[in-house]
């Protein structure tokens, strides 16, 4: 039954300013609107910054804001970058989920609270609920639309993927079966139950008000150890918004059933002190701070830090929870949860802390890989290894990009020397094949040039390329030794056995790659891309060759003819579908952190990597 409560009735205080001059200014803004005192630009930048730190979106000051603020340059190049970002994410959402409802598969976002907008643009990924016996058509879904599972971050029962187009991610979705930070905090039934369209939004379901409330805190309080202006604006638009229809008794049986009542009290108490000192009054009802400190009226360790708390000033946010004390309460919660049984509570002990040690170590084991891009010049070797490098760290993996060409190293100097002391001038040839041709006119330079370019490569390849992956990083390579074999190749006069003897042994020696891309292009689109690029006579000839190549080194060969994200967002897709399946360690599986021990993979996903 719900308990009817007032508003408190605790004094409204004059409270100084935070020194903070962001969080300051987000206050005036909040509290006065248009007419907030006018800052200097150096000061709106820095509010910028601040803002996306803490991922407050600067539309939902939309309404809110002054005319010195409305015309400030940095504000509006800011504001229209993150309207633009905001639906670029908003119609990928919408995307997903015609996708999901035409397979029957519904979803909500965890995390909103209702105050606009309630599509969650700011955070760095989408958390949506699906219905366990969802998740794997969920995921599927997904896939099919070239969406990629990032294993190396999955929880049990959560699933991160992302979609990138252009070298960019343009979506990041976090798939929950759950509502989890590694062990469960809420009633998911109840969740799904009790949720409601966006007012804003209809297009986006979000939990019912109470548990909202939960959400908010719990992630505050057990995940991220720190209560952000994000969490406290949620909090206080439910307070403002349900008010007395908020029912109390609700959330405290859900936070008992869980076992994390003493942590609920204690963010209430927290979340009111936070906003005693912002605001100058709390939204909380009296009632149910009184509530909340008779449920930690002789618990010492939560006493002690709402003393601290309320002895230090807030003049900027996050406000630091400790990271031991909410440790303590977690593993606490953990063993209070009357929903599991004591063998159940054990393993999440061990399982929760084995993690833990692994993500505060700073270990990330991962299997090496590399990844090679050959093809002619003008085919964008180098643009689409810039950009897989970039996706591939931004789904949090260590990866090194390396250019390397035949003759390109300080080992050369010693074959200019040799071609200065045996050649008696510059060819007048423009053409670098040519050119090259008529310096290695004599067999004995040519033979020494053949091989110390073949050496060359072997070691480069091996100290830059093979050592680095050994020890657990991907490494894409601009060029490989398929595209000194071919340059060397055409240098060649027909019959030079002892300079080929070279090529071979350069590619016997040298460890293939475990992914190794041609790009092809027509001659008049690499023309086109390099307008002041010197082309040599038999560039046609050049591209048969790499052709042949693909067949014969097994390599993959991609068309980058058309638009540059056409050929990219399939090679990105592709590369990170081939690491995330052979995403298994030795030391993860140590730390219980390998994917399949977190979660049992899917058939869906095997029959996905094996196409």
């Amino acid at each position: 039954m719900t308990q009817s409560v007032g508003v408190s009735t605790r004094p409204t205080v004059e409270t100084p300013a935070p020194t903070s001059p962001e969080l300051s200014l987000l206050l005036d803004l909040l509290q006065h609107g248009e007419h907030a005192e006018s800052k200097p630009a150096d000061q709106v930048e820095a509010f910028i910054s601040w803002s996306r730190r803490n991922k407050i979106g600067l539309m939902a000051l939309e309404g809110k804001c002054p005319l010195w603020l409305v015309g400030d340059p940095a504000f509006v190049a800011a504001l229209d970058s993150e309207e633009a970002w905001y639906r670029t994410q908003r119609d990928e959402y919408l995307r997903v989920r015609e996708a999901w409802l035409s397979r029957g598969i519904d979803c909500l976002m965890i995390k909103p609270a209702g105050n606009p907008p309630s599509f969650p643009h700011m955070s760095d990924n989408i958390d949506i609920l699906v219905h366990p016996e969802d998740g794997i058509a969920a995921r599927d879904t997904l896939r099919l639309l070239g969406y990629v599972e990032v294993r190396n971050v999955e929880e049990p029962q959560k699933f991160l993927f992302r979609r990138f187009h252009a070298g960019s991610c343009v979506s990041a979705i976090h798939v929950h079966e759950r509502i989890a930070w590694f062990v469960g905090f809420l009633d998911d039934v109840r969740v799904w139950e009790r949720a409601q369209p966006a007012a804003d939004d209809p297009d986006v379901i979000i939990p019912s008000p109470e548990d909202a409330i939960l959400i908010n805190l719990a992630h505050a309080c057990y995940e991220n150890k720190e209560l952000r202006m994000v969490e406290i604006l949620r909090v206080r638009h439910v307070l403002a918004t349900a008010g007395n229809r908020l029912d109390w008794n609700y959330m405290e049986e859900i936070a008992t059933r869980r076992g994390w009542l003493d942590g609920l009290a204690f963010m209430l108490l927290a979340h009111a002190e936070a906003e005693q000192s912002l605001f100058g009054e709390s939204r909380i009802p009296t009632a149910w701070l009184d509530r909340s400190e008779a449920i930690v009226y002789n618990d010492d360790p939560v006493l002690q830090r709402l003393a601290a708390i309320r002895s230090t000033r807030i003049d900027d946010l996050p406000l630091d929870l400790s990271y031991l004390f909410c440790k303590r309460l977690y593993y606490r919660k953990i063993l209070k949860d009357p929903v599991q049984d004591r063998a159940a509570r054990i393993r999440d002990v061990a399982a929760t802390l084995i993690w833990g040690i692994k993500l505060k170590s700073g270990l990330r084991p991962q299997p090496g890989m590399v990844v090679s891009l050959s093809g002619p010049d003008g085919s964008g070797k180098t643009a689409h290894a810039e950009s897989l490098v970039a996706a591939i760290r931004l789904c949090e993996l260590r990866a090194d990009y390396v250019w390397s060409r035949g003759g390109s190293s300080g080992l050369f100097r010693l074959i200019h020397r040799m071609r200065n002391a045996t050649s008696s001038g510059e060819s007048g040839e423009s053409d670098p094949i040519a050119r090259r041709r008529s310096r290695l006119q004599s067999p004995v330079v040519r033979v020494a040039w053949s091989w110390l370019v073949a050496t060359e490569q072997i070691a480069t390849t091996l100290w830059r390329v093979s050592l680095p992956a050994r020890r657990g990083r991907i490494v894409v390579t601009d060029r490989a030794v398929y595209d000194t074999a071919i340059e060397m190749d055409a240098t060649l006069p027909p019959g030079a056995r002892w300079s080929r003897m070279a090529i071979e042994a350069m590619l016997r020696l040298t460890p293939a790659p475990n992914l190794g891309f041609v790009l092809d292009v027509s001659h008049e689109t690499a023309r086109e891309r390099k307008p002041n690029e010197i082309w040599h006579s038999d560039w046609d000839d050049e591209r048969r060759r790499y052709q042949v190549a693909t067949d014969d080194h097994r390599l993959r060969l991609l068309s980058t003819e058309g638009p540059f994200e056409r050929s990219n967002d399939r090679l990105i897709r592709e590369v990170l579908m081939a690491f995330m399946a052979r995403y298994e360690t030795r030391l993860n599986g140590l730390l219980y952190s390998n994917p399949s021990q977190k979660n049992v993979p899917d058939q869906v996903w095997a029959s996905e990597v094996a196409r």
